[in-house]
């Protein structure tokens, strides 16, 4: 694993200025590390493991969304610094949404006003196996839009959109400079995970040499995904208007207890592969290989 450019090579053990930007706000301190995706591509145990640093602080909850518009941008600076601890050296978030373009548009413009020198961690995987595993998440919540095909093609939805890591970046890059941008592949964060974590940890300005026992455990593989059956939906609906959203840990036992969820099978790279069109599979795979060019990386075991 590497980050993006050749000369960004070094620049994970080089610090980047961090005096010029907008780092507090009333006391507070605003994150010098975010995590800009790509969805289900490991950002949540990438936040888990960031989070045992004793150097880094992640924000709770992992997703603040803070900087797309339509979702807490209108809540202010002053309520995004307050779920950072002013007293790390890394204080961090976990946003795959911000790279959901054009979904989501702005995100990169509205970080670069408020917080332009944090470094930004970027995840991606094998872009249809990345599609794969974004379908069960949806078919897990009952989301999907008929089959397979129809769902991860349908117009409204960002299947493909997330998957095009470079069209992606690239928003990023017209804001950013390189060397604040670093690529992981998540396929190194599963296999290579001390190494990956030892450049992340230098890239972020912690001490890459921190080791813990958290980091050996795997964490939210998709194929531990359930979907509920109607009946256990519609008792989910209940108790979100019982309890608002919190509902106690008895339930979900119950739930699997009276069979109210079924295991959801992961379906491979061949069947997403046949659901797509080949004009897709086209820009999948011309945007792969802009990213392989980019960041001198051959993604040999991708698909695209």
């Amino acid at each position: 694993m590497e980050a993006q450019t050749q000369p960004a090579k070094s620049s994970a053990s080089r610090p980047v200025p961090r005096g010029q930007g907008r780092e507090s706000v009333s006391g507070s301190a605003l994150p010098n590390l975010i995590v800009i995706g790509a969805q289900k591509c490991g950002t949540s145990g990438l936040h888990y493991y960031l989070g045992l640093h004793p150097q880094v602080a992640m924000s709770t909850p992992k997703e603040l969304n803070f900087f797309i518009k339509e979702r807490n941008w209108d809540r202010g600076a002053e309520w995004y610094a307050r779920h950072f601890d002013p007293s790390a050296d890394v204080r961090g978030e976990a946003s795959p949404n911000y790279t959901a373009y054009p979904h989501h548009a702005g995100v990169p413009e509205r970080m670069r006003s408020l917080i332009p020198d944090a470094r930004l961690v970027y995840l991606v995987r094998d872009p249809v196996e990345r599609i794969a595993a974004h379908w069960v998440h949806n078919y897990a919540k009952r989301r999907e839009k008929g089959d397979m095909a129809a769902t991860v093609m349908h117009p409204n939805t960002t299947y493909v959109l997330r998957s095009q890591y470079f069209m992606q970046l690239t928003q990023f890059l017209n804001q950013f400079p390189a060397q604040q941008i670093l690529i992981v592949d998540q396929a190194d964060l599963r296999r290579r995970r001390l190494e990956t974590l030892r450049e992340i940890f230098a890239f972020a300005g912690a001490d890459p040499d921190f080791q813990h026992p958290g980091f050996t455990r795997e964490r939210h593989r998709t194929g531990r995904k359930h979907r509920s059956t109607k009946l256990g939906r519609r008792l989910e609906r209940l108790g979100l208007r019982m309890f608002g959203g919190k509902l106690p840990r008895g339930f979900w036992f119950a739930q699997r207890l009276m069979f109210m969820r079924r295991p959801i099978e992961v379906p491979d790279a061949a069947d997403v592969r046949d659901a797509l069109s080949p004009e897709v599979i086209t820009v999948l795979r011309e945007d792969a290989d802009r990213l392989r060019e980019f960041t001198g990386r051959g993604f040999e075991h991708w698909s695209v």
